[in-house]
């Protein structure tokens, strides 16, 4: 996509910057490097672990006659990207994360980066493409969270939902809404997901960014 400058895309970030004045006092959220016990461990809790950074995607609790009280985790590597299995034993003390998070506003796409605007040094900051998680969900304008480990951006967050409208799928049935069955669509930033048969071209759905599912029909 040719570079493209919306003033819109300024306009909110001066908005959201003169709205929390505070914000210009500080470069992003930083999250205090600690310990944590893995019987406490949330999903989406980032940890240092084999030098590296990992990011909690599941976990469960394991416990046997024979054996102390375990906790299997599932976690991604959020360098390589890569996703491997662990166990932990339920009370050792797991180094958490020295991250830090700041808001940004998506600007355009320039080859394989995606540019995005720092709101609150208006810095240009580039991404790759293919670090950035369901990247074909950004539309013009909108707010993510930028994930830093030291200097390092190691996660995009998207918005937990987002409504976009439906550029283009197959006719379906307009009294289909409890068949529970679905067709493909393109959304206005050209990514396809399932939506039920009901849905037209036109149309405005939100979508949970997480995994991509259709959540509701909005008019």
């Amino acid at each position: 996509m040719a570079r493209r400058v919306v003033c819109a895309v300024w306009l909110s970030v001066v908005a959201r910057a003169l709205i929390s004045p505070v914000a210009h006092r500080r470069r992003g959220v930083a999250l205090s490097m600690g310990v944590v016990e893995p019987g406490n461990f949330k999903n989406g809790l980032t940890i240092e672990f084999q030098d590296s950074v990992w990011k909690i995607l599941s976990f469960q609790q394991t416990k046997s006659a024979r054996q102390a009280a375990m906790v299997r985790t599932k976690l991604k590597n959020l360098i390589s990207g890569t996703t491997v299995e662990q166990t932990f034993r339920i009370s050792e003390s797991i180094q958490t994360a020295n991250v830090e998070k700041s808001e940004a506003i998506f600007s355009y796409v320039d080859g394989d980066n995606v540019v995005f605007l720092d709101a609150q040094t208006f810095e240009e900051l580039r991404i790759p493409q293919a670090e950035i998680p369901n990247a074909d969900l950004i539309k013009d304008g909108m707010a993510v969270q930028v994930v830093k480990w030291g200097e390092v951006v190691v996660d995009v967050i998207l918005p937990s939902v987002e409504t976009y409208e439906i550029t283009y799928t197959e006719p379906g049935l307009k009294k289909a809404t409890s068949t529970g069955q679905t067709k493909l669509a393109t959304l206005e930033t050209g990514a396809e997901i399932p939506v039920p048969l009901f849905v037209e071209i036109g149309d405005l759905v939100k979508v949970n960014c997480a995994d991509r599912a259709y959540l509701e029909r909005t008019k």
